[in-house]
């Protein structure tokens, strides 16, 4: 049987590992690189954000986002499958704004962030040029403010219809 050949110690000398093994090249190790100097904190300060944005609008968008959700559950809170997907959907919406709110949080000069007059005065510069903070302000809120309209209105429709 095998394993009685495997015992003998004459059944280890027939396999010699070191003839099969495969033979690598030798390579050179890497040299140590010399570290740098490192420059001075402030060069590895974070940058503003959206130095042209100010947190009211932030927030703004934030309450046009709740508004969607209160207006999901107002729409469709019928049963318990539903809330967990309502649930769900205000979850990833929280997260959504947390990562901004963190990143908000780490710039180190808040005092370049405009006011909200400012804002809607100077207006703020786009992918399609420069836009006036109303058109800006709109730009940024029209897909949940519609996104919430049309679901009041097909909660409207489903109670009228239902």
């Amino acid at each position: 049987m095998r394993h009685e050949r495997i015992a003998a110690h004459a059944a280890l000398a027939e396999a010699d590992a070191a003839a099969v093994w495969p033979i690598l090249p030798q390579v050179a190790p890497l040299p140590i690189i010399e570290i740098e100097q490192l420059a001075e904190p402030e060069a590895y300060r974070s940058t503003p954000a959206a130095p042209d944005v100010p947190a009211a609008v932030g927030r703004l968008i934030a309450g046009a986002y709740a508004a969607l959700i209160a207006a999901l559950f107002i729409a469709a809170a019928g049963s318990r499958e539903s809330v967990f997907v309502i649930t769900i959907c205000a979850l990833f919406i929280v997260m959504f704004f947390t990562v901004p709110r963190l990143m908000f949080r780490a710039e180190a000069d808040k005092s370049i962030r405009p006011s909200l007059e400012r804002f809607m005065g100077e207006g703020m510069e786009t992918l399609t040029g420069h836009s006036s903070g109303a058109d800006a302000l709109v730009q940024m809120l029209v897909v949940p403010a519609f996104l919430t309209i049309g679901v009041l209105c097909m909660a409207i429709a489903a109670a009228y219809y239902m």
